[in-house]
């Protein structure tokens, strides 16, 4: 099991879901085949839009700010945000954005503190590069870094609620001391309510 096939055990049949950094759609394709969700996109590359639409897929093209602009409040039932997060300049603005147009958001991101990158940083003294992260610093998209740790930190600061997690690394899930070996990590997460109106600290 990875990353992708937890999403698919979280998500309930013929559920909305917007999908915010769509990709090639090959994961939304899934979700409406398997799962049969009314399923929209949001994918900035033209390329990549062009491929969503020969499979079928509702997907708008643009920053996934300006996509999220378009709908309502409550439009979805789940917003997905996977591998798209970290490479985000306004996280807080963008998951305010998220919890006003969908019930529930999903979240998968890269543990900065695995074991690995922790091993490289003390050894070489360098910005790691690992299965998990696997660009040199210079080309990397992702703009923020950090652990499962500070992730929970994060949700505890600002009042979401973790419904369900799951980690995982090479070998498949990781039940054990997540924050060391786990390489990526998935959260589906519920807003207080006062989430979106409290203040950047």
């Amino acid at each position: 099991m990875n990353v992708y096939d937890q999403v698919v055990t979280w998500i309930p049949a013929r559920s909305r879901v917007l999908d915010l950094g769509t990709g090639d759609g090959k994961f939304l394709a899934r979700l409406v085949r398997e799962k049969r969700v009314n399923g929209v996109g949001v994918e900035r590359e033209p390329g990549l839009v062009a491929s969503c639409i020969e499979k079928g897929l509702v997907v708008h093209q643009g920053d996934i700010m300006d996509g999220l602009d378009q709908y309502g409040v409550a439009s979805f039932d789940y917003v997905l945000l996977l591998g798209t997060f970290q490479e985000i300049g306004t996280p807080l603005e963008l998951l305010r954005e998220a919890f006003r147009v969908g019930k529930r958001v999903i979240i998968a991101y890269t543990n900065f503190a695995h074991i690995g990158s922790r091993l490289q940083i003390m050894m070489l003294g360098r910005s790691p590069i690992t299965r998990a992260l696997p660009h040199k610093w210079y080309t990397s998209p992702n703009l923020h870094y950090f652990s499962i740790e500070d992730f929970e930190q994060f949700c505890e600061r600002f009042d979401l609620k973790q419904i369900d997690v799951a980690y995982f690394n090479s070998t498949g899930r990781v039940r054990l001391f997540p924050n060391l070996l786990a390489e990526q990590a998935i959260s589906m997460l519920e807003s207080s309510g006062t989430f979106a109106i409290k203040p950047v600290p």
